[in-house]
This record gives structure tokens, sequence and C-alpha cells, in this order.
């Protein structure tokens, strides 16, 4: 069984080599080191007991109650086993801690988000995004990826589902 915990330092090079297989593919962007250190209080990590980091999600806060879920990934050998969703879910589930009304993502695989109710956008409804990100991607301006979007302000189905968190340095359970 695995636990959902909030990234710590050790992570970094796990977290990279996680998102670095799947950039070699062309399914999502590469991170820096200097990206993820300077982001790492966004993500979360799946740890599968004696097996490590696995899977790895952040949510990134971008402007007023706007955040995006980023590189989403699961290990291959550890897909299909619900690890994906279970990031998700507990990337909406921060967002609305946090009083956040919408999330989006910039996805080469938009079907994935359709179960937890994301739309599909244009990128043009993402100004603060294209501004501040996009124009330093090397993919711009003729990026693949698809913009989707989570109204956090309709019922969420799924909040039922509660996935107890175990907090760098702190190895009490959290309901969020």
């Amino acid at each position: 069984m695995g636990l959902i915990r909030k990234a710590k330092m050790c992570d970094v090079p796990q977290i990279q080599n996680i998102i670095e297989s799947f950039a070699k593919r062309g399914e999502m962007l590469p991170r820096s080191l200097l990206e993820l250190y300077e982001n790492l209080r966004d993500f979360f990590v799946y740890e599968e007991n004696s097996q490590g980091t696995v899977g790895v999600c952040s949510l990134h806060f971008g402007w007023e109650n706007l955040a995006e879920i980023r590189s989403l990934a699961v290990k291959d050998t550890f897909q299909n086993r619900g690890i994906g969703a279970k990031l998700v879910r507990v990337c909406i589930s921060e967002a609305r801690a946090f009083g956040i009304r919408r999330i989006f993502s910039l996805t080469y695989k938009p079907e994935y988000f359709l179960k937890f109710g994301f739309k599909s956008i244009e990128k043009e409804l993402l100004p603060q995004k294209i501004w501040s990100d996009c124009m330093r991607c090397p993919e711009f301006p003729k990026c693949n990826e698809v913009a989707i979007s989570l109204d956090l302000e309709r019922p969420f189905i799924e909040d039922a589902y509660q996935i107890p968190l175990i907090t760098a340095g702190n190895n009490e359970k959290q309901d969020n």
C-alpha cells in the first residue's frame, strides 16, 4: 500500500528521474533541477512501500483563484493502479483547501482528466500562464498541449474520497 505526502528535498532527484523518463518520450515537458528545487513545495509524491517514489504531481498557484496541475507522472511499472488518480485528487483537495476556484493543466493526454470533470478550453483563456511560463518554453508558440480546466465552485462527487497525508517532518495523519 502506498502513501501520498508532500515532497522533501531528498525527493528531488527521484522526481526529476520520473519526469525525465516521460520527457524523453515527448509525453511531458522536462523540469530542471533548479526548477524542481524552486517549486518543491508544489509537489506531492506517491511512495510505494520499499519501491520508493513511484509517482509525482504538483499543484502550482499561478494567480488569484487559479492553480495548475503540473508534472503528473507515474512510473510505467506502476501505472493502471490508480496512483495518478490519487495524485490528481489530492491536488484538487489542496486547491479547495486554499480557496482556489479553478484548476487548469496543459497536457498531451486531456482524455485522462475528463473523469475528474475537467473540460477542454482555449489556451487564450489562460493569459497568466502564457505570459509567465509558455513564453519560455522551447515548444512555444507551436505547442501541442491541450488546455483543460476544472471549475471548483461546482460540487465534486469525489470530495468524499479523502486521502490521509503525511507531511514532511510530521508523522501524524491529516485529513485534507
